[in-house]
Order: C-alpha cells, then structure tokens, then sequence
C-alpha cells in the first residue's frame, strides 16, 4: 500500500510556467493525508525557495531539497549536509578555466553569485535562488554551502560531468538538472539519501513510495520507489528508471495519477 508520495517540481510538478494547479492541489492534499499519505517534495531547488511555492501548508509536508542535501520533515531539519571548503576551489578552478562558464554556490540561508555572471544565466537562476548575494571572490561567502552549480556550453556538459566525478569521487557528484546545467552535491547524498531517511521516519519501505520525476537527478529516487512514473517529456534515463509513464506536466500530469490513485483507495 502506498504511504508517501514522492514529487519533483521543474518539469514534473510545475508546469512550462514554472507554476502548479493549486486549486486542483488543495482539493487533493487532505484526501492523501485521510488516506495517511505523506507528500514529499523532492526538488533541485533550494528548502527556502520551495517553502514559498507552498507557502500555507509547507509545515505540513516533507522536502528532500537541493537533490537530497536539506531534508526537512513538517518545518524541522532531518539533515542537511555541506560541500567541503577544498572541493569549492577545485570547482571553481575548473569554472575560471571554461569561456562561457557560470558559477553559483548555494548556502543553506541564500545563493551567491559571482559579480561577473552573465545576465542570461542570471535571468534563468533567479527564480530558482530568490534569494541570493552578488560577490567578488570566495572570501565573501558566509553561509553553510550545500550545492554547487556550473553552467557550461552544452557540448561540453557531458565531458565535465564525467571528469568532475572522476576527480571528486569522494567529495562530489555531478548530475544534470532539468535545465540542462550541472547540479553539483555532496558525494553520498542524492533525492533517495532523504527519501531513504524519511521512509525509516515514517517506518515505511520503498515499496510505500510513489514517486515522479524527469530529470537525470530523479534516477536514484524513480529506482527507490515501489511505484514510479517519468512525466510525458522525460529524460531517457527517468524514463528507463521508472516503471510507469504520467501525462506531461502542463496537463497536471502528477496530479491527475494521484487523483486517480486516491479514486481506486476510496472505492475499496
């Protein structure tokens, strides 16, 4: 029986405008919590920036943000794990290296960014890191640095993904977001690190979870999930993940499949 419900955003639970049906959300949300069925959120995205996007009832959620490094259950931090001081400047060795590279340390509190981003990377990460600092050099940070993020011209994002898992192997791992840019994490922890944590929480297994995804960094949590669904327009490797297809996300894809899930509960 399924117990906990597993969402990503971009791409799977937000739809082209970067929005969801949040009508159709709140008729939904306390049929899953009569049914004592727990809504994850699973996002890229930082916990600050997700907790706007469900700014009522976050406190009623679970999120396992920035690909697995914050998880947070109901408002009170599980975990949150942090990028080492050494693996930063390795990072940004390989950025100064790379015309056409940007660069964005994300804190557990805000972003930062470095002065000279170009404003296409800057237009496409704002609503991402709403709340971030512009800086010169890494003296200047002064949070907690849970993820890092490299933006690269296409053709050579596979090529760097590969030598950043390569070279950081203990330190870091490397996936593609769903907007094609490079997600750097702390080695170890991914979208199934916290839902793994979470399930033992809830005293619950892997073949509780249902869970939705799209991306390259879905693939560890599509995997864990009993139940698991790639979005209409997926990546080939959520899709080879997941033992079920959802409709595209503009047509409230995730929401249609748990609105039909909790009609089969019911009638039971």
């Amino acid at each position: 029986m399924i117990k906990a419900i597993a969402v990503d955003m971009d791409g799977t639970f937000l739809n082209s405008q970067s929005q969801y049906n949040h009508e159709y959300f709140a008729r939904l949300l306390p049929r899953l919590q009569a049914a004592g069925i727990q809504f994850i959120v699973a996002s890229g995205n930082p916990y600050y920036q997700l907790k706007g996007q469900f700014t009522n009832v976050y406190k009623q959620l679970a999120f396992v943000a920035e690909n697995g490094v914050e998880c947070i259950d109901h408002g009170k931090f599980i975990y949150c794990g942090q990028v080492a001081d050494e693996a930063i400047k390795g990072i940004l060795n390989i950025h100064h290296s790379i015309a056409g590279s940007d660069f964005l340390l994300s804190g557990r509190h805000r972003a930062f960014i470095f002065d000279d981003s170009t404003p296409d990377f800057m237009k496409r990460i704002i609503k991402h890191y709403p709340r971030y600092t512009f800086i010169h050099d890494l003296s200047e940070v002064d949070d907690q640095i849970v993820k890092l993020q490299l933006d690269v011209p296409f053709d050579l994002r596979d090529q760097l993904q590969q030598q950043i898992n390569h070279d950081f192997a203990s330190q870091l791992t490397a996936v593609t977001s769903g907007y094609g840019n490079l997600d750097i994490i702390v080695a170890g922890m991914d979208k199934a690190t916290g839902l793994k944590r979470l399930l033992k929480q809830y005293q619950l297994t892997p073949d509780q979870l249902m869970a939705f995804g799209d991306g390259q960094n879905d693939v560890t949590m599509l995997k864990l999930a009993g139940q698991s669904y790639a979005m209409a327009q997926s990546d080939p490797r959520a899709v080879a993940a997941a033992n079920h297809r959802a409709p595209s996300n503009d047509d409230d894809g995730v929401l249609q499949v748990i609105e039909q899930f909790l009609d089969k509960l019911e009638e039971r």
